[in-house]
């Protein structure tokens, strides 16, 4: 739930400010003081969100710890990254952040794959989306030129990737 509203808040900030030549879904949030607002709102409530879920599933459902600290960590990085604009003096605050914060994401779900027991087909199919979320991480890197393109691909990804982990697992 909590990246299906980042993931609609990211969408709606591209949209608004398309064709203004912005590259990445930071720069769409910081086009405008309300287009801003947005971007930290909903990225508060993507939190609250992770937090209730990673608690609940994580800890008192499975007994795995890490994923849920992970998410702690992916909680207080993403908030930092939303609340500093990417530009000016807090640009590279807000960029670093942002990676700790996914870097934390990431590995709480992919350290939770191998954790818990998951039933096929749930298995494999999480694989399916997981694997083209890191290329793309790791590809946007590379390729500066427009990269909210991948930015907006990488949230729904993982968001079922993850799902599909709850679902599967026992």
């Amino acid at each position: 739930m909590g990246g299906g509203v980042a993931s609609l808040a990211h969408f709606y900030l591209v949209w608004t400010h398309r064709g203004k030549g912005l590259l990445s879904v930071s720069e769409h949030a910081i086009a405008d003081k309300n287009s801003h607002r947005i971007y930290f709102a909903s990225h508060v409530v993507c939190e609250a969100f992770i937090l209730m879920f990673s608690y609940n599933f994580y800890v008192v459902e499975h007994n795995v710890l890490i994923p849920h600290y992970l998410n702690i960590c992916f909680i207080v990085f993403d908030f930092v990254q939303a609340a500093l604009p990417s530009t000016g003096n807090t640009e590279k605050i807000h960029l670093r952040a942002a990676y700790v914060s996914w870097a934390s994401y990431i590995t709480s779900g992919t350290i939770a794959f191998f954790l818990l027991d998951i039933v096929q087909p749930f298995k494999l199919a999480s694989l399916i989306f997981l694997i083209p979320s890191l290329c793309m991480l790791v590809y946007l890197n590379f390729d500066k030129h427009k990269k909210y393109i991948y930015q907006l691909a990488i949230v729904p990804l993982f968001v079922i990737y993850l799902l599909l982990v709850v679902l599967g697992s026992q």
